[in-house]
């Protein structure tokens, strides 16, 4: 083999080991690169974990607020998760948090949990609910809003506006009727003397944001009456707010 030939096949080698360790190479970088990805995914799942499993219960369902005078309630459904025992509940309002909880006996059937709190404040409200299982693992947060109204509330009510009011001679009754109102308001208490001596209060009620008209029978000619409007200020309120009495007379 002439000296030519010969150092053509040993670059040809030298080539070729160049390459094999090329690969090596790379396939080292990159088999490092996957157990360093793996070993932070690791340690990240490892921190999660580092206490234990996580058990969790299943949170209620379905909760509603029901706003009261200075009072609020809660109502939610348990329907799932036999292992619930208890629920407990955390509330805040101008910057302070207080809880209360109950205990629970689950049944078969959709269970209805109900909660009452007296003496608040007026204000808003953030109510977060967890449930828990005798082991006292813990639900994710379940939260509701809800408005505590109160006397603030209660000084801006106003009584609904009479349009007119008539009197009947034959049939001695007086007629009222009243401009249209907002949906808060539901009705009319009205109280009135009737001709016999006795005291009569008539409650009408607000159907619609129209006008409408109340009828007082037996009602004496030139007297006046009494009356004021009833307030809701949520479909869900447990309480009827009132607007201070008016007195009018029928002409």
């Amino acid at each position: 083999m002439g000296t030519e030939k010969v150092n053509q096949f040993i670059q040809q080698k030298l080539i070729m080991r160049v390459r094999k360790y090329s690969i090596y190479g790379a396939m080292l970088v990159i088999s490092s690169a996957m157990l360093f990805a793996c070993s932070k995914v690791n340690a990240t799942y490892d921190e999660f974990i580092k206490d234990g499993e996580v058990i969790y219960i299943a949170k209620v369902d379905s909760v509603t607020a029901y706003p009261g005078n200075n009072r609020m309630g809660l109502s939610m459904l348990l329907i799932s998760d036999p292992r619930i025992s208890k629920v407990k509940i955390y509330w805040s309002a101008g910057g302070q948090t207080d809880s209360t909880e109950k205990a629970v006996q689950r049944t078969d059937n959709i269970d209805t949990v109900r909660f009452l709190f007296n003496k608040l404040a007026e204000g808003t409200y953030t109510f977060n609910i967890y449930s828990y299982d005798k082991a006292g693992h813990r639900s994710v947060k379940n939260d509701v809003i809800g408005t505590v109204y109160g006397e603030r509330y209660i000084a801006q009510l106003v009584n609904r506006t009479i349009k007119s009011g008539t009197y009947n001679d034959v049939a001695q009754s007086a007629t009222i009727k009243w401009f249209g109102v907002g949906a808060d308001v539901i009705g009319q208490e009205i109280i009135y003397t009737d001709n016999l001596g006795m005291q009569q209060k008539v409650y009408a009620k607000h159907e619609s944001a129209a006008d409408s008209t109340v009828v007082l029978p037996v009602y004496i000619k030139g007297n006046s009456f009494q009356y004021r409007t009833l307030y809701k200020p949520d479909p869900n309120a447990i309480d009827t707010f009132y607007s201070n009495y008016e007195y009018r007379q029928v002409p």
